[in-house]
């Protein structure tokens, strides 16, 4: 009776959307290719075409089904936000057929992923880097339940800040359009989300990434941010287990340059930067080395966050 009642309010309140079968199309690649979890939608998608489905799960090429327009697909729950709130793009749209939910650990987590702008700008292969590990990240959490937002850096923004100084990690954010976006952006969407575990993380690629083989990471936190420091304890507890040790002397870290302060003060859910700096130094304790072909980086954030949400969860 619960999944009569549930399949007449999309039909009654129009959510389905109506989608082609292409060649080879099953009922599960159909689901797949549009961000849906196949064994959560089998049934619905059975009992919205029942008449338009041969021998109880063989599609027609060419034919128009309903698929529920659901608030969980991957098209809704991985956006990339540029400029405005108001422009979200889906993240995965081509590799939705290769996607796979893990677990359903993170439901109620909502995650914000923003770029540093420590000399990235302008440095087309140190920036597709960091873009390429921040997607890396967006689809490790999203495959267990998470909602993400990566909110993208402005095209409009002068390039003239970054130009006048060789910026340290202080400086990751000293453009202030850009902070201005992010802080607004995240806000925004916080509202949107209240009551759920909420989490800002900044990944921040120095120059000096770009051509080394190894690297360094330290942890930011704000100075009078429970959460923020917490979680930036929890990812190094991670970094740890994977045998990746990281100085505890000097990795954990509080923002103390007045430009990111704003940043930091401003947005409302906690903040945490990942800062990554080059290093071909063998005696460097704190160094990791990060494959571009490899996704460790995506699967040590995401343990971090499962871990400090559980933990959290724990608590309450």
């Amino acid at each position: 009776m619960l999944a009569i009642f549930l399949l007449s309010t999309i039909l009654c309140s129009g959510q389905t959307i109506k989608v082609k079968a292409e060649q080879g199309d099953g009922i599960f690649s159909l689901l797949r290719k549009q961000g849906l979890n196949p064994g959560k939608y089998y049934v619905d998608f059975i009992q919205l075409n029942e008449a338009l489905i041969k021998n109880g799960s063989e599609l027609s090429l060419g034919v128009e089904y309903q698929i529920p327009d659901a608030p969980d697909s991957y098209r809704k729950t991985a956006l990339e936000v540029s400029e405005s709130p108001r422009q979200e793009e889906a993240i995965f749209n081509a590799e939705l057929a290769s996607i796979n939910s893990k677990s359903t650990k993170l439901n109620n987590a909502v995650v914000y992923l923003v770029p540093g702008m420590n000399g990235v700008r302008g440095t087309i292969g140190l920036k597709a880097v960091r873009n390429e590990i921040l997607k890396g990240i967006a689809k490790e959490l999203m495959v267990h339940g998470a909602k993400i937002y990566l909110v993208s850096e402005l095209d409009s923004v002068s390039n003239v800040s970054l130009e006048k100084k060789t910026m340290s990690s202080k400086d990751a954010f000293a453009d202030q359009n850009h902070m201005e976006h992010f802080v607004g952006t995240i806000n925004t969407n916080y509202l949107k989300n209240s009551g759920k575990y909420q989490r800002v993380l900044v990944l921040n690629l120095n120059p000096s990434a770009f051509k080394s083989k190894y690297y360094k990471v330290s942890l930011f936190h704000h100075e009078r941010s429970e959460a923020g420091e917490r979680f930036a304890h929890t990812l190094q507890e991670i970094f740890d287990r994977n045998s990746l040790k990281i100085s505890k002397k000097n990795s954990i870290k509080t923002f103390e340059s007045s430009e990111n302060l704003y940043l930091v003060k401003n947005v409302v859910p906690p903040i945490t930067m990942i800062d990554i700096i080059g290093t071909d130094n063998p005696k460097d304790t704190n160094r990791i080395f990060i494959d571009s072909r490899d996704d460790l980086l995506s699967r040590i954030i995401t343990n971090g966050v499962l871990s400090d949400y559980a933990n959290l969860s724990i608590e309450e």
